[in-house]
């Protein structure tokens, strides 16, 4: 079963849409940490028992390694946690990014918001997707595969463009 990824939310009227598009976050923070409980018992027991037999130097590299994986494990879900928003409205494309509250607000007319998905010209990097208005730009969308960007890229320009 796949997350959303993209929601899209539209008033009845159908005058404002916003969408909101997030990582997929398929472990929580609950479930992150009962796995690191369970990874630093075993490392430690081992490393503890290996201390036992007089290889002592071992438990300050099983420590450094516990260190590392929490590290990674904080990293990895806090940057699951990032949102980015993005509304078009009667007269304004807004795009808000952020983890809890927006950080970043970008906004523009809509009437001269452009939507530009720029392939990379190697091969294998990934698209831009970016809202743009005169010279200023804001990306959206990184953290999406490439076909999610493209069906982003297109609904936002049929928002933008379909209510003149």
């Amino acid at each position: 079963m796949w997350a959303i990824v993209v929601e899209m939310v539209c008033d009845p009227a159908g005058s404002d849409c916003r969408w909101v598009i997030r990582p997929n976050q398929s472990l929580s923070w609950r479930g992150a940490l009962r796995i690191y409980l369970v990874i630093t018992i075993c490392v430690m027991g081992t490393a503890l028992a290996f201390a036992l037999h007089g290889f002592w130097p071992v438990l300050p590299f099983a420590g450094l390694e516990l260190i590392a994986l929490g590290t990674a494990f904080y990293l990895c879900l806090s940057r699951s946690q990032n949102r980015e928003v993005v509304s078009v409205g009667a007269s304004v494309v807004t795009v808000e990014k952020g983890r809890h509250e927006p950080q970043e607000h970008w906004e523009c007319p809509r009437a001269w918001a452009r939507v530009l998905l720029e392939q990379s010209p190697i091969a294998w990097y990934p698209s831009r997707l970016s809202i743009a208005y005169q010279e200023r730009r804001v990306e959206i969308g990184r953290f999406l595969h490439e076909a999610e960007r493209r069906e982003l890229a297109d609904a936002l320009e049929q928002a933008i463009r379909g209510r003149d």
